[in-house]
């Protein structure tokens, strides 16, 4: 009955992106300078205005858009796009700093190789990385598997970022030893439809399929539950890293558009859609505060923005993210990607 409640909450009245915190990219992001960025997924609509507006804003050194492979007109294309809105009207506290260099990474989430060479490639070239925003994500009606046979959403929303994370740790952690001031940051973009799952919450014994007898909200909802999780068992385990997952908003993206052509009810809703769906603009207000604001505390699941402890039962239950990261220990060691 809870889980039907949270259902009904999200279904019907769902983030409004309308709270009390005010939080201003162009007065509210510091100073950047110095420091490096990847985010996953920066070549679409959240990821790519959330670089723009840390490279207008907060001028870090470089940021790295990690995104499907594409060949190199495509890639400069969206490293073009990201430089020149980046210039906006020169507005921010920091515009007399050196502009962002911005460099594309191949990462396909839903391939273990492919996550491991974009660690590989990004590790040789920088020697320290300060903010990780895991932004990449689908959400689709059509049942799927990853290359290595895992729910299409499971693999690529989770478990392709929890092993990039992992990878990439031990660069973050060497930051904050040798920076101590570099405040690193993990922001692990989960949603409000982590409130939609199955019973239980995660499947265990069904996520190595496609996970047929789930909904498509379903399937979509454990894989962003599994993210809150993730978030929480990072900042346990590494305290020198400040962590937080966030619900961007209800945002009309190019993921929803795609979404509406397999699915007859986000059809018949979409009339609605303007209503209770705000600009990317907006909707990156969330990620941009968790990954400069002061206000954060590690381990925390924000609604937009910067609001806590919204999220359900079940993303608060520790002994499921135990077990979520345990699970995750074991498979990413049969993959031989992590030592035994």
């Amino acid at each position: 009955m809870s889980q039907l409640r949270e259902a009904a909450r999200v279904t019907l009245f769902g983030s409004r992106n309308a709270s009390k915190r005010s939080f201003d990219p162009a007065n509210d992001i510091p100073s950047l300078s110095g420091k490096v960025v990847l985010i996953t997924g920066a070549a679409g609509d959240l990821g790519r205005q959330t670089a723009i507006d840390l490279a207008r804003y907060g001028r870090p050194t470089r940021i790295y858009v990690a995104d499907l492979p594409r060949d190199a007109d495509a890639k400069e294309g969206v490293i073009e796009r990201v430089r020149r809105e980046a210039q906006g009207d020169g507005s921010s506290d920091h515009s007399e700093e050196e502009a962002t260099e911005v460099r594309f990474l191949d990462l396909d989430l839903t391939v273990f190789e492919s996550v491991r060479q974009c660690a590989a490639e990004f590790l040789a070239q920088e020697r320290r990385l300060d903010v990780l925003i895991l932004n990449a994500g689908i959400i689709s009606a059509k049942m799927g598997i990853t290359k290595e046979g895992y729910e299409k959403h499971f693999g690529l929303n989770y478990l392709g970022h929890a092993l990039l994370s992992r990878l990439l740790i031990p660069s973050m952690l060497s930051t904050a030893e040798q920076h101590p001031d570099a405040d690193v940051r993990v922001v692990v973009v989960s949603s409000e439809g982590h409130a939609i799952t199955p019973a239980g919450g995660i499947q265990f014994d069904k996520l190595k399929s496609s996970c047929a007898d789930m909904s498509y909200a379903q399937r979509y909802g454990q894989s962003k539950l599994a993210l809150i999780g993730l978030a929480r068992e990072l900042a346990q385990r590494y305290p020198s890293l400040k962590t937080a997952a966030v619900h961007p908003g209800r945002i009309l993206t190019g993921m929803a558009t795609s979404l509406s052509k397999e699915s007859l009810l986000v059809r018949l809703t979409a009339p609605l859609a303007p209503l209770v769906c705000v600009s990317v603009s907006i909707g990156i207000r969330n990620h941009l505060w968790a990954a400069t604001s002061p206000d954060v505390v590690s381990g925390k699941y924000y609604e937009p923005v910067g609001v806590p402890d919204k999220e359900t039962g079940e993303a608060k239950n520790a002994d499921l993210s135990r077990r979520l990261w345990e699970w995750t220990e074991q498979e990413l060691k049969s993959a031989g990607l992590l030592d035994a």
